[in-house]
């Protein structure tokens, strides 16, 4: 399985375990060197970074807009340091954005234009990736405590 792929297991368990309420979802990025677009692609962008925010981000809030999908950008920055664990992982942004469901963040990725319009963007720019479901405190998946 690609790393950067919602396979049906995954959104069939997030979907079950999220619910329906508001989910805040955190992007950990690290990019490539240089995007790498498949061929044929006509909007390409010059940058890994240009990619992900003029290319995937502006085409993701695009399809949302053209859906009724209300999206909010949280936070958008780059690492600085990671303080604790000092052998920890490094990332090169971090994106958190709020959906009033996970099925709202579903139906974008779903949607047909995703898939002509955005995920070029992505997997040319993305080289490691985590993608982290959160909802309110207290709120808690089935099996959490």
């Amino acid at each position: 399985m690609e790393f950067n792929t919602l396979s049906p297991e995954i959104r069939a368990n997030a979907t079950k375990r999220l619910g329906n309420g508001p989910v805040v979802m955190i992007n950990l990025l690290c990019f490539k060197d240089q995007p790498q677009y498949a061929d044929g692609f006509e909007n390409k962008k010059t940058t890994a970074r240009s990619a992900y925010y003029e290319g995937y981000a502006s085409a993701f809030q695009q399809i949302a807009a053209a859906l009724g999908i209300s999206t909010e950008l949280v936070y958008a920055g780059s690492q600085l340091m990671t303080l604790l664990p000092e052998e920890a992982e490094t990332w090169d942004d971090i994106v958190i954005v709020r959906y009033n469901s996970f099925a709202d963040l579903l139906a974008i990725i779903d949607s047909p234009d995703y898939a002509s319009q955005a995920e070029p963007h992505r997997l040319a720019s993305i080289a490691s990736w985590r993608f982290v479901a959160t909802g309110s405190p207290g709120k808690t998946s089935p099996g959490q405590r």
